[in-house]
């Protein structure tokens, strides 16, 4: 990349050194773009994959394959030792764990979760540059919670 230099010495001598920081903003902005727009893309693939997981999980009866939220049946994950399915069966006397289906509801709340992180995570770059996307990218991130407080209830 050339730079324009000053032509005569009666130039200021900053007019080079201005011309380099204009350009590195307007590359940094660029490198800014190009990694909303990846964050983008790959959201948008999480979202196809959401709903494609939360249909199965429909399809498949596993809705409530895990009583409590966010974990499961008082666990980060599904209970899998028999002391653990003990202890899951006598706390939830009206939900008897059924340890497929809680894989299935939980690998749909791990992957919707994932895909609330990325979608802060693109939030968060829109605002750090200055856009014009603040306010949808404000209303999308208070629907992730949104849609997060729904799946506690």
């Amino acid at each position: 990349m050339s730079y324009p230099t000053p032509t005569s010495d009666s130039s200021p001598k900053s007019f080079h050194l201005w011309t380099v920081n204009e350009d590195a903003n307007l590359h940094q902005k660029t490198d800014q773009r190009t990694a909303i727009i990846w964050v983008a893309r790959f959201s948008l693939l999480l979202t196809f994959l959401t709903i494609g997981l939360g249909a199965y999980t429909r399809l498949a009866d596993a809705g409530l394959g895990c009583p409590d939220w966010p974990g499961c049946y008082g666990q980060l994950t599904v209970p899998m030792t028999q002391q653990e399915q003990y202890y899951a069966n006598k706390h939830f006397p009206m939900r008897p764990l059924e340890t497929q289906k809680a894989w299935i509801e939980m690998a749909h709340r791990y992957l919707a979760g994932t895909l609330g992180l990325v979608i802060f995570a693109l939030t968060f770059l829109i605002f750090k540059q200055a856009s014009k996307l603040k306010i949808p990218a404000t209303i999308l991130s208070a629907f992730v919670v949104f849609q997060a407080a729904l799946g506690m209830w």
